[in-house]
């Protein structure tokens, strides 16, 4: 399956992760809430479809270890932090 802008589905749920978990790390050491990083990643934070895209990514990103939740919060993950600094 192929969306629009020329990306598969795979692809598009990658970038997606990659964005949230950019957001998350720039926000280390700060926690945010689900909710602040719909907000933030989206013009309309009620709409169904792109709410329900980021939750997934914050889904992925938590089951492969790179994200933490605690409550309602997701902070990134001490090696996903690490990774980053080492910019490879």
């Amino acid at each position: 399956m192929t969306a629009e802008d020329g990306l598969s589905m795979a692809e598009r749920d990658d970038a997606l992760q990659g964005s949230v978990l950019s957001l998350l790390l720039l926000a280390h050491p700060g926690q945010r809430s689900v909710e602040e990083v719909v907000r933030e990643m989206t013009d309309c934070p009620d709409e169904f479809s792109a709410r329900d895209a980021i939750t997934n990514a914050i889904r992925d990103l938590a089951g492969a270890g790179l994200v933490h939740r605690h409550g309602a919060f997701v902070f990134a993950a001490r090696a996903a932090v690490r990774f980053d600094e080492l910019r490879i």
